[in-house]
């Protein structure tokens, strides 16, 4: 019985495959283009661009975007390539690293510390060392290792962060790791790809106090949350009212924190408050 419903969902994945590149097969005939010549107005070869029309590969989401815009779908094409990624994505057991690299837009809430995207390798590892008496060397090597975010990555996904200010505030680490990275928060706020907005501190309750949570967009109507933990992988969720829920309480968070600019000053104030080397030495 396993096997047989094992069956029916690769069935069923390979037949959104097919469903999504008959699809572009249909256009790229109705649009009177040729195999050769859509396949070099979207950066790839004929003989992938031939794959994709058989339902045999995954085109990933740059290359359905780029589809999309070619052949006139206005996101539809889109939204269909991030149903049939994602239910493949969900056959397995998966990670945050594992849906990332198709991912779209990220926004993120943080309450209590910054996310690991943000962080530079010394305020991480003050971060660890923080957290150690609460896990084992065993539970944290089982922790996914998210890659950093770098204000010249341009090939990023779109990040939007908010984050309470008693987060920046609280003591982690030394003076000097503590400035950096306040520094590094600030540099990633003036990307093009990277937008911080602050809760202040003292602000009224608000919702969201009980953890931290990710959204997840690869496409306009595709999204899943991603719930970070202390300890482990953490948890994605799919079920579409639940995720509802977190976009609407996302925006919420937005709307009662601070401007990005406003963000950005208040980023550089708190950082100007953190004693350098220089001046503790001046003043002992």
């Amino acid at each position: 019985m396993v096997g047989e419903r094992a069956i029916r969902a690769v069935t069923a994945l390979q037949g959104q495959w097919e469903g999504f590149g008959a699809r572009v097969w249909a256009a790229r005939r109705e649009h009177d283009f040729s195999l050769d010549y859509l396949a070099a107005q979207v950066f790839i070869t004929g003989e992938m661009l031939q794959e994709i029309e058989s339902g045999a590969l995954d085109p990933g989401r740059r290359v359905a975007q780029d589809l999309d815009r070619e052949l006139r779908f206005t996101g539809q094409l889109w939204d269909a390539w991030a149903a049939a990624h994602l239910a493949t994505l969900l056959q397995g057991r998966v990670t945050i690293t594992d849906v990332l690299p198709e991912v779209l837009q990220v926004r993120t809430y943080a309450p209590l510390v910054l996310p690991d995207p943000y962080l530079t390798d010394s305020y991480a590892a003050a971060l660890h060392r923080a957290e150690r008496p609460m896990e084992s060397a065993l539970l944290d090597e089982d922790r996914p290792h998210v890659g950093r975010l770098l204000p010249t990555s341009g090939a990023a996904p779109h990040h939007c962060l908010v984050i309470d200010e008693t987060a920046l505030t609280r003591t982690l680490a030394d003076a000097d790791t503590t400035r950096a990275q306040l520094l590094h928060l600030h540099r990633l706020a003036q990307s093009a790809r990277v937008t911080v907005h602050l809760i202040p501190t003292g602000t009224p309750y608000h919702p969201g106090l009980r953890g931290a949570f990710w959204t997840l967009a690869f496409s306009p109507a595709h999204t899943l949350v991603y719930s970070p933990q202390p300890c482990g992988p953490g948890h994605l969720i799919s079920e579409s009212t639940h995720v509802k829920s977190y976009t609407d309480l996302f925006a919420t968070l937005q709307s009662v924190a601070l401007s990005a600019d406003d963000s950005l000053h208040r980023i550089t104030e708190i950082a100007a408050r953190v004693p350098t080397s220089e001046r503790r030495a001046l003043h002992p």
